[in-house]
């Protein structure tokens, strides 16, 4: 049977009433450090990485672990994340505990704890953990007018079954489409050789959408950042510059590093676009790799202009003719890819 959300009755429940919360026993400044290498997450009020902010070592006697299994809370940055294992923190993050907690339930609680979280500013309104235990969460209930956990963990492994099955049809079509691959020796075997930027690729200027000319949309906008693929913003704003099947190198911000892009996008003047002469899915995502690499020469002292991006040496794999081997580039991503889904779909079995 189908679970529903609005076949149940739903009641408000008041934050301590449903959790243990306390600040975290483990706040340690970052500078204040002692094992910096290790297998333990340090948890910050960031938004990205769910909280993580690195992995850490055993800490000094008097900073604790916090056990897994709970939910943390950046109260001033009204981050939220479920933290599966013991972990510690950076200051000023709170813990709720609770004996009904585990994974599934934890992701249905943390939109609705979100959602109340937004309440909370900078002003006269700041959160404070006082408030955060008075605030009130909408939840479904049982018989007894309780919360009703065995429907919140159902009702998340429904979801996820969803999702599971939805990706399953999607890579199925997409094995069948790889599985043409050729064999292709390993890369420590192959011939490689230097080659310009502008030997595989022309390359052309971005054009900047302020934030004030932004429209919010649904036409990726690849900016200059080093995550999301490069993608900064969605608009829908339009211009020149849009296109699908090429590559983007971030000449500002993360200097350096480069994305393909299968969609069509946008792009600012942070970047530059480059269109490949063999385009290419595999191939693209093959030399955007190879760019990257290089983005440890870029810096302050040296930036990188179109000029200069034209005669970046990047390596690639060669054929007979000591030209870039395009045919291998290609059969060695697709062989990746298939065998990467293939151990994930044998992984989920």
């Amino acid at each position: 049977m189908k679970l529903s959300l609005e076949d149940k009755n739903w009641k408000e429940f008041t934050f301590e009433d449903t959790f243990d919360i306390d600040s975290s026993s483990s706040s340690i400044d970052r500078n204040k450090l002692s094992n910096k290498t290790g297998n333990t997450p340090y948890i910050t009020r960031s938004e990205k990485d769910n909280g993580w902010d690195s992995f850490i070592g055993k800490q000094a006697e008097k900073f604790k672990l916090d056990e897994g299994n709970v939910i943390t809370i950046g109260l001033d940055t009204q981050t939220v994340f479920y933290q599966p294992k013991s972990f510690y923190t950076g200051q000023n993050i709170q813990v709720l505990r609770s004996e009904f907690l585990n994974k599934d339930i934890a992701q249905f609680l943390i939109p609705l704890i979100i959602r109340q979280m937004d309440k909370f500013n900078w002003g006269s309104n700041g959160a404070t953990l006082t408030r955060l235990r008075r605030s009130k969460i909408l939840l479904p209930t049982n018989s007894q007018c309780n919360p009703d956990y065995e429907f919140m963990e159902a009702y998340m492994r429904q979801k996820e079954q969803n999702k599971l099955d939805k990706y399953k049809k999607v890579v199925s079509k997409r094995l069948a489409e790889l599985q043409d691959y050729k064999d292709v020796e390993p890369l420590e075997d192959k011939e490689w050789g230097e080659f310009f930027i502008q030997d595989v690729a022309t390359i052309e200027s971005g054009r900047d959408i302020y934030a004030k000319e932004r429209i919010s949309g649904n036409t990726p906008y690849v900016s200059s950042t080093a995550n999301n693929n490069g993608i900064g913003y969605f608009v829908s704003n339009d211009n020149k510059t849009k296109e699908a099947g090429c590559l983007s190198v971030n000449r500002n911000g993360s200097v350096g590093y480069s994305f393909y892009h299968s969609y069509e996008a946008l792009f600012s003047n942070d970047c530059r676009k480059l269109r490949l002469n063999n385009p290419s899915k595999h191939i693209g995502i093959f030399i955007s790799q190879q760019i990257t690499r290089q983005r440890a020469k870029y810096g302050y002292g040296y930036k990188m202009g179109t000029a200069r991006l034209k005669r970046q040496k990047i390596m690639l794999p060669m054929n007979n003719q000591n030209q870039p081997d395009f045919e291998y580039m290609e059969n060695y991503m697709k062989c990746l890819e298939y065998n990467k889904i293939k151990k994930y779909l044998d992984y989920k079995k």
